[in-house]
């Protein structure tokens, strides 16, 4: 295994095709890992500090929004748990490890729905820590996106459910938009020392497979020069 095994996050707004292409990945190349298991039992201990941590981030959202509480709190102690288990999944055995639900899915989480870039308040402040940190872990960002009236078919044509799926198609192109928008920014952030790289596709019309392969090219590209990610503990 070299010592080097990169993370990477594969990110876009939704019906963008990432569960595809995540699986053409996986056929194409079993040495890159897809997706990270947090493993929350092991990782108890670390959580009921990291809890603590949290708590005046917790007490402002639960005061803004009752109701969104335990969506918030999933999240930021996703951000603060994932760390652990990518670090232990880099002694397995694999080249890359490709992050499906990741750091950036999180953080345009609490972006979208809490606000949590904007102001200089508790959860903002944990929101900015938290790029900070995964600017030393993550090595590149795969950003997928399509044009939003193919996005809307796609949510509208699955099985899924989805919170817009019978939305109409002003609503469903403003939540693709604000994703958009937090994911772009979430990437410009972390990408702004020049240590995480980006690359982006457009589904709209290219193959899943040509959007995998070049997927791989660019995580290729990217380990010949790349650092290997540095952990800073929760």
């Amino acid at each position: 295994m070299s010592v080097n095994s990169l993370v990477f996050e594969l990110v876009g707004p939704a019906g963008v095709g990432k569960t595809a292409v995540l699986r053409a990945i996986a056929g194409l190349a079993p040495l890159v890992r897809t997706g990270v298991r947090i493993e929350r039992l092991r990782q108890l201990p670390a959580l009921a500090w990291s809890m603590i941590a949290l708590t005046p981030a917790m007490v402002e959202i639960l005061f803004a929004d009752p109701r969104s509480f335990g969506s918030a709190m999933r999240h930021l102690g996703r951000l603060r748990a994932l760390p652990i288990d990518v670090v232990r999944a880099r002694a397995s055995g694999h080249e890359a490890i490709l992050l499906d639900e990741g750091p950036v899915f999180s953080l345009g989480r609490l972006s979208v729905f809490h606000q949590a870039d904007q102001g200089s308040g508790a959860l903002a402040r944990t929101w900015r820590t938290e790029v900070d940190r995964w600017s030393t872990l993550l090595n590149g960002i795969v950003l997928l996106d399509a044009r939003n009236e193919v996005l809307a078919e796609r949510i509208r044509r699955r099985p899924k459910a989805h919170q817009v799926k019978a939305g109409s198609d002003r609503e469903v192109f403003e939540f693709l938009d604000r994703y958009r928008v937090a994911y772009r920014d979430i990437a410009s952030r972390l990408t702004a020392g020049g240590r995480v790289q980006m690359v982006e596709f457009d589904t709209t019309t290219t193959p899943i497979e040509q959007v995998a392969t070049d997927t791989l090219a660019a995580l290729s590209n990217w380990g010949a020069r790349s650092p290997a990610p540095a952990y800073r503990g929760i």
